[in-house]
This record gives C-alpha cells, structure tokens and sequence, in this order.
C-alpha cells in the first residue's frame, strides 16, 4: 500500500519537473481569474458591445448634424452651462481677453488628441466665421481677433472643431457613416469610456417612419413630439416626458406691414389659446434657462374680455393662417375658432413647405432658441431675410445694436430684458409654447 502510494507522489512529482512552465501558467491563470473576476465579468458585459441604436427624424448631412450628436463627437472653443453661460470647453486651459474685447487669446491643453491619434494644435482651429482673424501663435495658444466689439461672439466659437469626414476631439468617435440620397442613414459612435454605450443614430423621412422603426424593432430609442396612445399599454417600453426650452419655441409670427396695429396683433395674442401649465408656456423668444430671461415680461395670457377691449370697433377683416408642420394643425384650428368667436375675424388655414415671406398674413411655426441671447437677426429692421415678421422699432433696434456692443454681463441682461419687454410690448408674434419631447425607450423590466 505504501509503495503504491510513494510510486504515485514519484509519477505527480516527475510530471511536474518535466511540465513545470505549463503548471505554473495554470496556477498564475487561475488566480488571476479569481482576483481579476469582476473586471473579467465587466470586460465580457461592456455596453459597448451591445450598442444603442436612436433613430431620429430629419435629413442631414456631416456639416449639419443635430447639436445632441456633433457636441459628443467634439466640443468647441467654448461650451455652455445649465444657464446658458459661455465657458472654456475641456480642450481650453483659460481664456485671456485683450484689446477691450476684441482680442481672445485661448491657452489650449497640452494632451489633446483627435479621434483618429493626431495631436491637436492650435492649427488646426479653422472656423469659417466672417470678421474674425485667428492666428495661432504656438502649438498650445491661439489667438482670435475682432475689428469691432462683437459680445456674441463666444457663441459663435462653441460650434464643434470638427474634421471634414467628422474627426473630433471629444467623448466619442465616429467608427462608420452610411449615407442615402446624398444624406446620413446611420451614424455609429464609439466611446472612450468603455462603460459607456455605443450609439447607433438612424435617420428617418419623417416622425411616422421613426415610429414604427421602433415598433418594428429596428431601433432602441426615438424622441418624437406627439404621443401614440398604444405606447402607453406597451410592455417593456419606456416613456419619458420632456418639456423641451432651450432649442425651439411655437409661435405666430404676425406681418407686421399687413397686421400694422399694435392694438389688434396684441387683441389677436390675447385671443390666443395658450397652456395654463407655466413650465409649457413661452412667453418670449429667450429661453427660461438664460442668464437673460425676463420673467416680468407681458404674458397675454388667454382673455377674452381684454381682447374685444383692444379691438374695440375696429374690424380683423381676412387673416390667412398659414401653418409649416402638420403637427401643429390642431393648434391652428383651436386658434382659428377662438379668433373668429371673439374677434368675429375671417380665419383661414394654410400648409404650406415653402411660404412666401414677402406675401402672408400669420404663420404658425417654430422660432429657433439661441444659446446667445443675441436676437439681432430676428427683430432688427435691417434684417430683411430673417426678420419675418418685418418689425420695424428704433427703439428695439437701438437694444439690440448695445447688446451686441455690450460685454459686460450685467449690463448686457440689462439691456435684453428691456429689449423682450419692448418686444412683448410691440407684439410681432404670439408666443405659445414649448415642444413636449417624448422619448420612448425599450426597457428590460
């Protein structure tokens, strides 16, 4: 029994002696596996692997990307904070103003690279902004220069850095693009941070074909603007409701030379239907978020009596309502009916792609929110391409001229808040709403 026994140790031993690196590698292997098992566990369970997959509505292309995707591929010069506040974006190590606002000198960080493992340089810096100069004077520094005090220009400088085949420097990177018809099908991203989702983003005609993409189990997650009632008894599905206030706002904008008395374009807001949810409502063409926002400003909240007030014996005669997206259609027959109820005007309704800005009465459509609360386009007499409604105020042309003049904070929300309040007063468009944003998503529970 003994001699069995030491004869087996002998076999163990001597196979040992001959498979000593094998063995060793095994021990080493298996203690690794039990020391290392949750990274081990987390390296094999990376959501990277599992990508996301977003579809979206809309055509575009690499130089026009939606903000919520080209600000993941690369930041700017400057990015902003929750109050819409301009600050160095993480590519920056300070800012340094010279030359009474006309000279910005940025210090960039030392250890940025592109997505493709190019060093960044102040070279590279290439915005396309007309009355600017930029000069970079080191490889980490860069100037960028004003003939004139121009105080938006911080928002101008928070566009991407982006390379032509979308190349960044930010928290994800661009691994393939299809494209359809000369625009985007499918944008894939990859993060830096491996515990971070892929994203896939599918784009879509129109807000239908985003739908039953989703329904159909082409995409993971959508964000549309109306709610099909059937989401609300799907299983595993997932909805979020959002208000959104710091991109686009609805509104009439009223032809101020057809609509000339300020009497009856503030009658017609007054006979306005308009949400008595307060986190809904617009009230103004500067975001609620904005360091600039006036919160004191006219509301004409829906009143009818104050509207036949102001209307007095004056007659609206004819007003076409001409509205640019068939989800708004309800919206414009509920303010058809309440105008000819309480202003006994002759209201009709209009879709239309492409309107004639020199020719219409009222459209019904969306009005861009700016992250500067800068409106010169929109409001100044002189802007006879982007101010639709044809408003034509010295004394809000005169605001909007120092507020673009102005760098100081304080003094600059000063004269915006004057300006919404004079806008309010003047009355070229009917401000209603916010967009809901619903974002439906597939849930595991």
């Amino acid at each position: 029994m003994l001699t069995k026994i030491k004869f087996k140790f002998q076999l163990f031993f001597s196979y040992l002696k001959k498979n000593w690196f094998l063995v060793s590698l095994f021990i080493i292997i298996a203690v690794s596996a039990v020391v290392f098992r949750n990274q081990i566990i987390s390296f094999y369970n990376l959501p990277t692997w599992h990508p996301k997959i977003i579809g979206m509505e809309g055509l575009y292309t690499t130089s026009n990307l939606p903000e919520e995707i080209s600000n993941q591929i690369s930041p700017g010069l400057i990015v902003y904070n929750e109050n819409q506040k301009p600050v160095i974006s993480p590519i920056v190590d300070n800012l340094d103003i010279q030359n009474d606002n006309k000279d910005y000198i940025f210090n960039l960080n030392n250890n940025i690279y592109w997505s493709n493992g190019k060093k960044f340089t102040a070279y590279d810096i290439n915005y396309q902004i007309s009355g600017i100069n930029i000069t970079p004077l080191s490889n980490n520094q860069v100037k960028i220069s004003l003939d004139t005090e121009f105080a938006p220009i911080l928002s101008l400088l928070s566009k991407p850095l982006l390379k032509k085949t979308l190349v960044g420097l930010g928290d994800y990177k661009v691994t393939k693009i299809t494209y359809q018809d000369g625009y985007i099908k499918t944008l894939k991203l990859k993060p830096k941070d491996q515990n971070k989702n892929s994203l896939e983003y599918r784009f879509f005609n129109n807000e239908q074909d985003v739908i039953d993409a989703y329904k159909i189990g082409n995409v993971d997650e959508i964000k549309i603007n109306s709610l099909p009632q059937e989401f609300n008894t799907w299983n595993k599905t997932k909805i979020n409701q959002t208000i959104n206030t710091t991109d686009k706002y609805i509104a009439i904008f009223l032809n101020t030379q057809k609509i000339s008395s300020k009497q009856i374009r503030q009658a017609l807001a007054y006979a306005t239907p308009k949400s008595k949810d307060k986190n809904e409502r617009c009230i103004g063409p500067i975001s609620p978020q904005s360091w600039a926002y006036n919160p004191t400003i006219k509301e004409y909240n829906f009143n009818s009596t104050r509207a036949k007030e102001l209307i007095g014996k004056e007659e609206i005669g004819k007003i076409n309502l001409s509205v640019t997206d068939p989800r708004l259609l309800s919206t414009a027959e509920s303010i058809k009916n309440s105008w000819r109820d309480i202003l006994k005007a002759d209201i009709s309704i209009t879709i239309e792609n492409q309107i004639d800005l020199n020719n219409f009465d009222a459209i019904l459509t969306y009005g861009a929110i700016t992250k500067d609360p800068d409106q010169y386009l929109f409001w100044h007499s002189t802007q006879t391409n982007t101010n639709i409604t044809k408003l034509n105020n010295s004394r809000i042309d005169k605001l909007l001229e120092e507020g673009r003049q102005t760098n100081n904070q304080n003094e600059r929300k000063i004269v915006y808040q004057d300006f919404q309040k004079y806008l309010l007063e003047e009355s070229p468009a009917i401000f209603i709403s916010y967009p809901t944003i619903y974002t439906i998503s597939r849930s595991s529970n």
